[in-house]
């Protein structure tokens, strides 16, 4: 029997109250001859998106109730979408809490069992023009935003003309830019905006460069006259070396400008050179790596340069696959200490069971403040813990990592892979520097230590 195709998946998000539910209620009224299935994750016990959206509908709805689905109840969600995925729904729309990061969804989806059965469609993210305004909600509102592949004013109809050109400069400001920046009233977005165009996407090429020249076809009035320009693209599956991109990045004297944001596997980075100089940060955008370098006009050797610097950083598929036995440490000058469930084991100090530390979890544990102390790790500076699968965290202070524990053993046995073994990372809720979509790292393979 031939394998079924994947089901497309929408993640419709944005802050409270910017109008979710009603958007994907006005898809669900457009597709009404589609078997659709709704996971909504509601705060409290109210549950009132759910109740919206099925009122009189034979839609079939799963609520995720008591916690946000990128951080307190990412296996609730997973789970979700396994007793979705059996009842072969003909789409799935997924309404995560205003509260959510976006980004973590979607790196939720892409490392879950059920990834090969699901089309992940472009990531629509709902903004209120007159929340931009409030200043506890603008940090949260960039991270969403920042992932959008389809950005939109909504309710602009109860937006004031200041606050709708706020939130147009807000849109111009993104780098990459959204595949479309929408403005909406009452959720009505057309049907066509919620898929992919043409060569963009889960399955797009794994490369796509496109030069682009400014020396000859501008007047005189184009900041660009005089320079070269070169863009990249490639697939969300391709993963990068970050320390191939630096060094490759940090000798290149002669780049006018670079911006990049590549997949690599420390996590999603941004990488810019300005004035000779190499910048870097973590990055929420979640679409594809891509890249866009210029330099003077002659200089196409540079660009050739770069790009074959570029293509060498990807990973290589035997480069991916990571040990299961140990957990490697990465020191920011490339050192290396290989750590296996002996040496864990070894170590002052350890937890007979996690239990009472943290509930629905149990087995063995080794401080990793114990860890640090027995290897003379750096007590300051960030982490990025790197899991089996391919998942990177966001960069965690070292100071918050300290207070984790390295879960190895059950009964005496090696920690399962059913159970996030052989390895996993487990730090206490609210410990300061430490997002709380990293405080849980199942089959735990890396720590990569960074300065910054």
């Amino acid at each position: 029997m031939a394998a079924s195709s994947p089901i497309p998946t929408h993640l419709v998000s944005g802050f409270l109250g910017a109008g979710k539910t009603t958007a994907i209620r006005t898809q669900l009224d457009v597709r009404s001859g589609e078997r659709a299935a709704v996971i909504v994750n509601d705060f409290g016990e109210a549950a009132l998106d759910e109740t919206v959206l099925g009122e009189g509908d034979p839609f079939q709805i799963t609520n995720i109730p008591g916690g946000c689905v990128c951080c307190t109840a990412p296996e609730g969600f997973v789970d979700a979408l396994g007793a979705v995925l059996d009842q072969n729904p003909d789409r799935i729309w997924i309404e995560p809490t205003g509260l959510a990061r976006p980004q973590d969804l979607v790196d939720t989806i892409r490392r879950s069992p059920h990834a090969d059965r699901l089309a992940l469609a472009p990531v629509v993210v709902l903004v209120d023009p007159r929340q931009l305004a409030r200043d506890t909600e603008v940090e949260l509102l960039h991270e969403q935003a920042q992932i959008a592949d389809v950005l939109v004013a909504s309710r602009v109809d109860l937006a004031s003309q200041a606050e709708r050109e706020a939130f147009r400069r807000f849109a111009a400001e993104l780098w990459p830019a959204p595949l479309a920046i929408l403005e909406c009233e009452h959720g009505k977005l057309s049907a066509e905006h919620f898929e992919w165009p043409e060569g963009e996407g889960e399955r797009a090429p794994r490369l796509r460069s496109e030069p682009h020249s400014h020396h000859d076809d501008h007047d005189h009035h184009d900041s660009t006259a005089g320079f070269d320009a070169r863009s990249w693209v490639w697939s969300p599956a391709v993963v990068f070396s970050r320390a191939r991109l630096v060094e490759a990045l940090g000798d290149v004297a002669s780049l006018e400008r670079f911006k990049g944001i590549f997949r690599t596997q420390e996590g999603v980075t941004q990488l810019e050179v300005a004035g000779g100089t190499l910048h870097e940060r973590v990055s929420s955008y979640r679409r594809d790596s891509r890249a866009d370098a210029i330099v003077r006009a002659g200089d196409d050797g540079v660009l050739d340069d770069i790009a074959a610097a570029l293509e060498a950083a990807a990973l290589r598929e035997d480069e991916l696959q990571l040990s299961a036995e140990r957990i490697e440490i990465v020191l920011p000058d490339g050192r290396t200490h290989s750590v296996d469930r002996d040496r864990l084991l070894a170590l002052p100090n350890g937890v007979d069971d996690v239990a009472p530390l943290f509930p629905k979890r149990s087995g063995a544990a080794a401080r990793v403040e114990a860890l640090w102390e027995d290897l003379g790790l750096p007590a300051e500076g960030a982490a990025v813990a790197v899991a089996l699968d391919g998942f990177a965290s966001e960069a965690l202070s070292v100071e918050g990592l300290r207070q984790g524990y390295l879960l190895h053993s059950v009964d005496g046995d090696a920690l399962p892979g059913n159970q996030g073994g052989p390895f996993r990372l487990l730090i206490p809720d609210g410990t300061p520097g430490v997002p709380s979509a990293c405080a849980n790292v199942k089959g735990l393979a890396k720590l990569v230590l960074r300065t910054d």
